[in-house]
């Protein structure tokens, strides 16, 4: 089963998870990083993503991805009409994850 690893502490990336939870097909598991069980699995990215801090997306043959890719990945995996978002995934990866940054820059400011 795929894993999805959120940020367990901020209200909008929680407010994703449920958004996930209650559109998914019953293929991923969502875990707060800051779970015991999240920790654990934290401890094992690998390492060129060590430094990042992002939500992560680990698939069923262990593959990780992070930032607007895991977030692309993950919406394939629920119901339709939410998969379709994933022809993001065509948009060069810089461009995706600058967006993706500028947005989880001010993510707590939101949540306050």
């Amino acid at each position: 089963m795929a894993i999805v690893l959120y940020d367990d502490f901020c209200e909008s990336c929680s407010a994703w998870a449920r958004f996930i939870e209650k559109r998914s097909k019953g293929t991923l598991s969502l875990l707060g990083q800051e779970t015991p069980e999240g920790k654990a699995i934290i401890d094992k990215r690998p390492v060129e993503l060590s430094d990042v801090d992002s939500v992560f997306f680990v698939d069923d043959e262990g593959k990780w991805t992070a930032k607007s890719t895991a977030a692309l990945q993950i919406v394939r995996q629920l119901r339709f009409p939410w998969p379709m978002a994933s022809i993001g995934l065509l948009v060069p990866r810089f461009i995706r994850d600058t967006v993706y940054d500028a947005y989880a820059k001010r993510r707590f400011r939101a949540s306050q």
